[in-house]
């Protein structure tokens, strides 16, 4: 449910590994710490955001990533959502979920947009796409710098598994703070230094999708 103290949306259109995450979540904001943080409008950090970003996208594992057939394919688009054009949005969106295309948020600043297809997926190397240094910062206005601001990924997946003989196709969005918690203290925000996509064939065909960082085992085609 929207409130007065708009939810947050962690993860849009998307099922995530970890279940609390799954789908169009509206959850209350949360701070570094995990705990609940109250939005305070228009607050400027600047020094949340980092200079350049760079976009990571893994298909962590698929049951033919052995098969020379087996073939990934992704488009997509980052943007910067500046956070009264962010809560304009959300005002519009039905109460108890929705699924947004990145063209509902207007004033989004498209800060880097691609489409790449591999083939060869035997190794999580292989499966990676990775572009380095995507100019941020300096792409977004100073006034516009603010600590509720959000980076949206727009994306469209095409994964044909040879072994499953089945291609799986997935588009949506997700969303997530210019900013992430301090490794070493989780009470301090720093600035985001990049931006994971991490898909997953499991053998009986479905999807998992999350925006969290991959933690590679490559269990499935062992």
């Amino acid at each position: 449910m929207i409130t007065g103290m708009f939810a947050i949306v962690l993860l849009v259109w998307s099922v995530a590994f970890d279940p609390c995450l799954a789908a169009f979540a509206l959850q209350p904001s949360q701070g570094a710490n995990g705990g609940n943080r109250v939005r305070e409008p228009n607050v400027h950090a600047p020094n949340l955001y980092a200079e350049k970003i760079d976009f990571i996208a893994t298909l962590i594992d698929l049951p033919g990533s052995k098969k020379k057939e087996s073939y990934w394919e992704i488009s997509y688009q980052l943007f910067f959502v500046p956070e009264e054009k962010y809560y304009e949005t959300i005002r519009r969106l039905p109460s108890g979920g929705s699924n947004p295309a990145p063209e509902e948020f207007s004033g989004r600043i498209l800060l880097a947009e691609g489409r790449e297809k591999k083939t060869g997926l035997e190794t999580p190397k292989e499966r990676t796409i990775t572009l380095t240094g995507v100019p941020f910062k300096q792409k977004v206005p100073d006034a516009q710098r603010t600590k509720f601001a959000y980076l949206m990924t727009g994306y469209s997946v095409k994964i044909f598994d040879a072994e499953l003989n089945t291609t799986v196709y997935h588009s949506g969005i997700f969303l997530t703070k210019p900013y992430e918690a301090n490794v070493n203290d989780q009470k301090q925000d720093v600035a985001r230094n990049a931006i994971y996509l991490s898909f997953q064939v499991t053998p009986n065909g479905t999807l998992n999708r999350s925006q969290k960082r991959p933690e590679i085992k490559d269990t499935i085609s062992q």
